[in-house]
Protein backbone atom coordinates (compact mmCIF):
# COMPACT_ATOMS: atom_id res chain seq x y z
CA UNK A 1 0.00 0.00 0.00
CA UNK A 2 2.84 2.41 0.79
CA UNK A 3 4.11 1.69 -2.28
CA UNK A 4 1.11 2.65 -4.51
CA UNK A 5 0.56 5.86 -2.16
CA UNK A 6 4.12 6.68 -3.17
CA UNK A 7 3.91 5.82 -7.13
CA UNK A 8 0.82 7.90 -6.98
CA UNK A 9 2.12 10.72 -5.13
CA UNK A 10 5.21 10.68 -7.21
CA UNK A 11 3.32 10.39 -10.40
CA UNK A 12 1.27 13.74 -9.46
CA UNK A 13 4.67 15.61 -10.11
CA UNK A 14 5.99 14.05 -12.90
CA UNK A 15 7.82 16.17 -15.04
CA UNK A 16 6.72 15.02 -18.76
CA UNK A 17 8.87 16.08 -21.18
CA UNK A 18 9.74 15.93 -25.21
CA UNK A 19 13.11 15.82 -26.96
CA UNK A 20 14.04 15.47 -30.35
CA UNK A 21 16.22 13.55 -32.61
CA UNK A 22 16.42 13.98 -35.90
CA UNK A 23 13.23 16.50 -35.40
CA UNK A 24 11.51 13.65 -34.48
CA UNK A 25 9.63 13.45 -30.84
CA UNK A 26 11.26 11.54 -28.42
CA UNK A 27 8.89 11.45 -25.21
CA UNK A 28 10.47 11.05 -21.73
CA UNK A 29 9.75 11.73 -18.28
CA UNK A 30 11.61 12.62 -15.16
CA UNK A 31 10.94 11.98 -10.64
CA UNK A 32 13.11 12.61 -8.19
CA UNK A 33 16.44 15.24 -7.34
CA UNK A 34 19.10 12.70 -6.40
CA UNK A 35 22.56 13.76 -7.18
CA UNK A 36 23.24 10.42 -8.96
CA UNK A 37 20.90 9.40 -12.19
CA UNK A 38 19.24 6.49 -13.42
CA UNK A 39 18.01 6.14 -16.48
CA UNK A 40 15.58 2.98 -16.92
CA UNK A 41 15.00 1.52 -20.59
CA UNK A 42 12.40 -0.22 -21.76
CA UNK A 43 12.42 -3.54 -23.49
CA UNK A 44 11.19 -5.05 -27.28
CA UNK A 45 7.96 -3.03 -27.94
CA UNK A 46 7.47 -1.88 -24.27
CA UNK A 47 7.31 2.02 -23.09
CA UNK A 48 8.37 3.28 -19.68
CA UNK A 49 5.02 2.27 -17.95
CA UNK A 50 6.97 -1.16 -17.18
CA UNK A 51 8.79 0.77 -14.56
CA UNK A 52 5.29 2.13 -13.09
CA UNK A 53 6.19 0.31 -9.70
CA UNK A 54 10.02 0.68 -9.22
CA UNK A 55 9.59 5.00 -9.69
CA UNK A 56 8.29 5.36 -6.31
CA UNK A 57 10.90 3.99 -4.45
CA UNK A 58 13.39 4.61 -6.76
CA UNK A 59 13.04 8.74 -6.97
CA UNK A 60 13.15 9.15 -3.28
CA UNK A 61 16.64 8.07 -3.54
CA UNK A 62 17.85 9.40 -7.19
CA UNK A 63 17.11 11.16 -10.24
CA UNK A 64 15.21 9.06 -12.38
CA UNK A 65 14.47 9.12 -15.90
CA UNK A 66 12.50 6.66 -17.99
CA UNK A 67 11.89 6.96 -22.06
CA UNK A 68 9.86 5.98 -24.35
CA UNK A 69 12.55 4.55 -27.82
CA UNK A 70 11.55 5.55 -30.87
CA UNK A 71 8.56 4.28 -32.48
CA UNK A 72 7.17 2.78 -28.64
CA UNK A 73 4.67 4.73 -26.40
CA UNK A 74 4.55 8.03 -26.94
CA UNK A 75 7.82 8.56 -29.07
CA UNK A 76 7.84 9.25 -32.99
CA UNK A 77 9.08 6.81 -35.10
CA UNK A 78 13.05 7.30 -36.27
CA UNK A 79 14.01 6.30 -39.80
CA UNK A 80 15.85 3.55 -38.13
CA UNK A 81 15.33 0.94 -35.34
CA UNK A 82 18.94 0.21 -34.68
CA UNK A 83 19.88 -0.28 -31.24
CA UNK A 84 22.42 2.78 -32.39
CA UNK A 85 19.08 5.28 -33.29
CA UNK A 86 17.68 3.91 -30.02
CA UNK A 87 20.67 4.97 -27.71
CA UNK A 88 20.58 7.60 -29.41
CA UNK A 89 17.21 8.85 -28.16
CA UNK A 90 18.08 8.04 -24.84
CA UNK A 91 20.96 10.50 -25.59
CA UNK A 92 19.14 13.15 -26.52
CA UNK A 93 16.65 12.47 -23.44
CA UNK A 94 19.43 12.96 -21.35
CA UNK A 95 20.89 16.11 -23.06
CA UNK A 96 17.30 17.93 -22.86
CA UNK A 97 16.75 17.09 -19.30
CA UNK A 98 20.14 18.33 -18.68
CA UNK A 99 21.63 14.79 -17.14
CA UNK A 100 25.31 14.68 -18.11
CA UNK A 101 25.78 11.00 -16.64
CA UNK A 102 23.67 8.34 -15.60
CA UNK A 103 23.43 4.78 -14.45
CA UNK A 104 21.95 3.20 -17.68
CA UNK A 105 19.36 0.16 -16.40
CA UNK A 106 17.98 -1.99 -19.49
CA UNK A 107 15.48 -4.60 -19.22
CA UNK A 108 15.30 -7.31 -21.98
CA UNK A 109 16.01 -5.61 -25.33
CA UNK A 110 17.00 -2.72 -23.50
CA UNK A 111 20.26 -4.54 -22.68
CA UNK A 112 21.17 -3.99 -26.03
CA UNK A 113 20.23 -0.18 -25.93
CA UNK A 114 22.77 0.55 -22.67
CA UNK A 115 25.54 -1.63 -24.54
CA UNK A 116 25.16 0.43 -28.08
CA UNK A 117 25.14 3.47 -25.52
CA UNK A 118 28.31 2.43 -23.70
CA UNK A 119 30.18 2.56 -27.19
CA UNK A 120 28.45 5.78 -28.16
CA UNK A 121 28.61 7.60 -25.64
CA UNK A 122 31.32 6.43 -22.83
CA UNK A 123 31.12 10.23 -21.12
CA UNK A 124 27.34 10.35 -20.22
CA UNK A 125 27.56 6.67 -18.67
CA UNK A 126 28.45 5.57 -14.74
CA UNK A 127 27.75 1.91 -14.96
CA UNK A 128 25.24 -0.30 -16.82
CA UNK A 129 22.74 -2.71 -15.45
CA UNK A 130 21.15 -4.66 -17.23
CA UNK A 131 17.69 -6.25 -16.14
CA UNK A 132 17.12 -9.69 -17.73
CA UNK A 133 18.76 -9.19 -20.61
CA UNK A 134 20.83 -11.27 -23.03
CA UNK A 135 24.05 -10.04 -24.24
CA UNK A 136 25.27 -12.18 -27.21
CA UNK A 137 27.78 -13.28 -29.58
CA UNK A 138 28.07 -13.32 -33.07
CA UNK A 139 27.95 -16.36 -33.69
CA UNK A 140 24.98 -17.02 -31.30
CA UNK A 141 22.97 -14.16 -33.04
CA UNK A 142 23.56 -15.42 -36.66
CA UNK A 143 21.30 -18.70 -35.59
CA UNK A 144 18.01 -15.83 -35.01
CA UNK A 145 18.80 -13.74 -37.96
CA UNK A 146 15.27 -14.36 -39.57
CA UNK A 147 13.56 -14.77 -36.29
CA UNK A 148 11.69 -11.44 -36.73
CA UNK A 149 9.82 -12.65 -40.05
CA UNK A 150 7.48 -14.15 -37.99
CA UNK A 151 6.00 -11.37 -36.86
CA UNK A 152 5.06 -9.94 -40.36
CA UNK A 153 2.05 -10.10 -42.19
CA UNK A 154 -1.48 -11.74 -41.56
CA UNK A 155 -0.21 -13.94 -38.63
CA UNK A 156 2.10 -11.80 -36.82
CA UNK A 157 -0.06 -10.34 -34.10
CA UNK A 158 -0.64 -13.84 -32.83
CA UNK A 159 2.80 -14.99 -33.21
CA UNK A 160 3.71 -11.45 -31.25
CA UNK A 161 0.93 -12.50 -28.85
CA UNK A 162 2.20 -16.04 -28.28
CA UNK A 163 5.51 -14.96 -27.73
CA UNK A 164 4.69 -12.04 -25.10
CA UNK A 165 2.59 -14.87 -23.47
CA UNK A 166 5.47 -16.98 -23.41
CA UNK A 167 7.61 -14.48 -21.09
CA UNK A 168 5.16 -14.39 -18.15
CA UNK A 169 5.49 -16.72 -15.23
CA UNK A 170 3.40 -17.27 -12.13
CA UNK A 171 4.18 -14.44 -10.39
CA UNK A 172 2.90 -12.29 -13.40
CA UNK A 173 -0.32 -11.44 -11.98
CA UNK A 174 -3.29 -10.76 -14.38
CA UNK A 175 -3.52 -7.27 -14.43
CA UNK A 176 0.01 -7.48 -15.20
CA UNK A 177 -0.54 -9.45 -18.01
CA UNK A 178 -2.78 -7.48 -19.71
CA UNK A 179 -1.29 -4.03 -19.54
CA UNK A 180 2.00 -6.19 -20.88
CA UNK A 181 0.00 -7.15 -24.18
CA UNK A 182 -1.54 -4.15 -24.38
CA UNK A 183 1.51 -1.98 -24.81
CA UNK A 184 3.65 -4.55 -26.68
CA UNK A 185 1.09 -4.91 -29.54
CA UNK A 186 0.02 -1.40 -29.70
CA UNK A 187 3.39 -1.32 -30.97
CA UNK A 188 3.25 -1.07 -34.94
CA UNK A 189 4.69 -3.90 -36.80
CA UNK A 190 7.34 -2.26 -38.44
CA UNK A 191 8.80 -1.21 -35.51
CA UNK A 192 8.57 -4.03 -34.04
CA UNK A 193 10.32 -6.25 -37.12
CA UNK A 194 13.06 -3.70 -37.37
CA UNK A 195 13.65 -3.70 -33.70
CA UNK A 196 13.85 -7.50 -33.55
CA UNK A 197 16.01 -7.68 -36.87
CA UNK A 198 18.62 -4.78 -35.28
CA UNK A 199 18.55 -6.82 -31.83
CA UNK A 200 19.69 -9.97 -33.94
CA UNK A 201 22.19 -8.81 -35.83
CA UNK A 202 25.13 -10.53 -35.89
CA UNK A 203 27.18 -7.35 -36.66
CA UNK A 204 25.83 -6.03 -33.66
CA UNK A 205 27.57 -8.06 -31.45
CA UNK A 206 31.20 -7.89 -32.44
CA UNK A 207 33.94 -8.91 -29.64
CA UNK A 208 34.68 -5.51 -27.99
CA UNK A 209 34.98 -5.23 -24.04
CA UNK A 210 33.26 -2.74 -21.97
CA UNK A 211 35.36 -1.61 -19.08
CA UNK A 212 32.39 -0.37 -16.85
CA UNK A 213 30.39 -1.34 -13.71
CA UNK A 214 27.92 -3.84 -14.94
CA UNK A 215 25.19 -5.65 -12.96
CA UNK A 216 23.07 -8.24 -14.65
CA UNK A 217 19.64 -8.68 -12.58
CA UNK A 218 18.14 -11.58 -13.48
CA UNK A 219 14.81 -13.35 -13.30
CA UNK A 220 14.85 -16.77 -11.22
CA UNK A 221 13.78 -18.56 -14.02
CA UNK A 222 16.58 -17.55 -16.72
CA UNK A 223 19.48 -20.36 -17.10
CA UNK A 224 20.43 -18.70 -20.24
CA UNK A 225 22.50 -15.85 -18.35
CA UNK A 226 25.64 -16.95 -17.02
CA UNK A 227 28.41 -14.52 -14.96
CA UNK A 228 31.29 -16.16 -16.83
CA UNK A 229 29.22 -15.03 -20.65
CA UNK A 230 28.59 -11.56 -18.87
CA UNK A 231 32.83 -11.70 -18.01
CA UNK A 232 33.54 -12.21 -21.51
CA UNK A 233 32.41 -8.68 -22.90
CA UNK A 234 31.72 -6.73 -19.30
CA UNK A 235 34.82 -7.89 -17.12
CA UNK A 236 33.56 -6.20 -14.02
CA UNK A 237 30.50 -7.59 -14.65
CA UNK A 238 27.91 -8.90 -11.07
CA UNK A 239 25.25 -11.16 -11.37
CA UNK A 240 22.38 -11.25 -9.05
CA UNK A 241 18.92 -13.17 -9.14
CA UNK A 242 15.21 -12.47 -8.11
CA UNK A 243 13.91 -16.03 -7.27
CA UNK A 244 10.39 -16.37 -8.22
CA UNK A 245 10.24 -14.31 -11.20
CA UNK A 246 10.16 -14.33 -14.76
CA UNK A 247 10.75 -12.14 -17.67
CA UNK A 248 9.30 -9.12 -16.27
CA UNK A 249 10.82 -9.20 -12.70
CA UNK A 250 11.11 -5.59 -11.98
CA UNK A 251 6.75 -5.16 -12.38
CA UNK A 252 6.66 -9.01 -10.09
CA UNK A 253 9.15 -8.07 -7.33
CA UNK A 254 9.66 -4.56 -7.50
CA UNK A 255 10.29 -4.37 -3.81
CA UNK A 256 13.58 -6.69 -4.45
CA UNK A 257 14.42 -5.67 -7.88
CA UNK A 258 15.08 -1.85 -6.56
CA UNK A 259 16.65 -3.32 -3.30
CA UNK A 260 19.41 -4.86 -5.34
CA UNK A 261 19.39 -1.68 -7.85
CA UNK A 262 19.79 0.32 -5.00
CA UNK A 263 22.32 -1.62 -2.85
CA UNK A 264 24.38 -1.81 -5.98
CA UNK A 265 24.79 1.64 -6.96
CA UNK A 266 24.98 2.66 -3.63
CA UNK A 267 28.33 0.95 -3.22
CA UNK A 268 29.52 2.24 -6.00
CA UNK A 269 28.93 5.63 -5.31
Amino acid sequence: MLRTLMALLLAATVFAETALLGGRKVHYSTYGNGKQAVVLIHGWTCDESVWAANIGELAQHFRVLTVDLPGHGQSEVAPSNSMETYADAVSAAMHHAKIKRAVLVGHSMGGAVILAFARRYPEQTDALVGVDAVFLDAATAEKFKGFASRFEGPGGPAAREQMIRSLFSTATTKEAQEHILKIMLATPEAVAVGAMQAMWAPAFWSDDRIDLPMLEIAAGNNTFVTLEALQRRFPKAELQRVEGTGHFLMMERPAEFDRSLMDWVAARH
